[in-house]
């Protein structure tokens, strides 16, 4: 729909949108140090962490803002829906979250096979190879993170400033 596109394009013009995935790889790179090989890579070097703060700073910033400059009465208005309005934003950050977890992933394998060399054929949790508990553990930190995400938004809308939104977010 087009105010979905609208959506992404304005969070495509974020910088903090394109700085994460840097952050995150740098979060990742710090974190190699840890000295379980097979755990850091089913873990996706603890990205999780850093993808939570990362999704609940862009989503109470994607509502608290909006809502400081008056642009969500704008939306609410024009919009013939308006929970499409809340649902379009969810919808973006939602995908935001796959990318970043694609990311992860990605970064994972990289720095596997640099830094930290693992077998990914290996049985490692629950009798099964490497590659797919950290498929496995990466599907249920995107659910787990959609219900973040969730529980940010639902504060967003209720609470009208960016920090408290921030500070309950990451407290949740």
């Amino acid at each position: 729909s087009k105010s979905l596109y609208r959506e992404f394009y304005k969070f495509g013009h974020k910088k903090l949108t394109w700085l994460a995935p840097l952050l995150l790889l740098v979060f990742m790179i710090l974190i190699s140090d840890y000295p379980s090989n097979r755990l850091l890579a089913m873990m996706t070097y603890d990205s999780t962490d850093a993808i939570m703060i990362i999704l609940v700073i862009v989503g109470a910033t994607m509502f608290s803002m909006e809502f400081q400059n008056n642009a969500i009465l704008t939306l609410l208005y024009k919009s013939p829906r308006t929970l499409s309005v809340y649902l379009d934003k969810f919808i973006t950050i939602f995908i935001y979250n796959l990318i970043l977890h694609g990311l992860a992933i990605i970064f994972t394998f990289i720095l596997a096979a640099t830094i930290n060399p693992v077998s990914w054929s290996a049985a490692y949790q629950y009798h099964q190879p490497l590659i797919v508990n950290m498929f496995l553990a990466t599907g249920v930190d995107i659910l787990a993170s959609t219900l973040i995400i969730s529980v940010v938004f639902l504060i967003s809308t209720l609470i009208n400033s960016n920090a408290v939104v921030v500070t309950a977010g990451l407290a949740v």
